[in-house]
């Protein structure tokens, strides 16, 4: 999930504040991401895959290419739009805080600087949007606790997941539990399958290098732990919609 991420990169599109009652909207086809906080809310999210009930104090994220339907008796929430660098998601992802108010403040900051449009606005605007992505980062810190049975083993993923002996079952191992029940554990604190969470680590780390332009791709694919560049680009394709060759900073799926 984008609220696990340690470093966000990103660039700002627009702020917006929405106050809507009894609507119903339909989403397609957006090439950004966009974070939102709800101050008020009864409203629900249907894709494809899930259904999500927003109340207040929902902090969402809406990855871009992912098509929607909003269905809201009341909505009201201050939004951002922005083109999200290196990190990739297939779904809508949810987030209640425990401390709402400081998301509340920090919000109503970035929207205040982005309205009044003074110098540098847009700098100020990220800077809370970098001090948002901070604190959201800070309260899912609780998935690395100490105390979690398989802390030992996200651990080892972390720390080794883009070597190419990498291994799931040698990270269950570090657990002392099976690989299966391993799994199971995982997908119950992270909401993905361990696989997955290392393949959207390993594209966002390939991504970033492909912006920065220092390796050839072949070089990447190494990097990130793949012994077959082949492998490697379906897997980019399938998390980013595009070949490795064809990613560039400004890609637009439209054109």
């Amino acid at each position: 999930m984008i609220f696990e991420q340690e470093t966000v990169a990103f660039q700002i599109l627009e702020v917006l504040y929405i106050d809507q009652k009894m609507i119903k909207n339909y989403n397609f086809n957006r090439n950004f991401d966009a974070l939102s906080f709800r101050f008020e809310a009864d409203t629900v999210i249907e894709t494809e895959k899930a259904q999500l009930e927003l109340t207040d104090n929902n902090i969402c994220f809406f990855p871009a290419d992912i098509n929607y339907t909003r269905n809201s008796k009341k909505d009201k929430m201050i939004v951002v739009n922005f083109k999200c660098i290196g990190y990739y998601s297939d779904e809508i992802e949810s987030f209640m805080p425990a401390e709402p108010e400081k998301y509340r403040v920090l919000f109503k900051e970035m929207l205040d600087y982005w309205n009044k449009k003074s110098v540098s606005y847009k700098h100020k605007s990220a800077s809370v949007l970098n001090r948002i992505f901070a604190e959201l980062y800070k309260d899912n810190k609780s998935l690395e606790n100490q105390n979690s049975k398989i802390y030992k083993s996200v651990k080892y993923i972390r720390e080794n997941c883009l070597k190419k002996d990498f291994s799931l079952k040698i990270a269950a191992q570090k657990s002392m539990i099976s690989e299966t029940y391993f799994r199971k554990l995982f997908n119950q604190e992270f909401g993905i399958s361990p696989k997955k969470y290392v393949i959207q680590v390993r594209i966002k780390h390939a991504a970033s290098l492909i912006i920065a332009g220092y390796h050839t791709l072949q070089e990447i694919a190494d990097i990130c732990g793949y012994e077959d560049y082949k492998h490697f680009s379906v897997a980019f394709k399938e998390i980013t919609g595009v070949s490795p060759s064809k990613y560039t900073y400004n890609y637009n799926p439209e054109n």
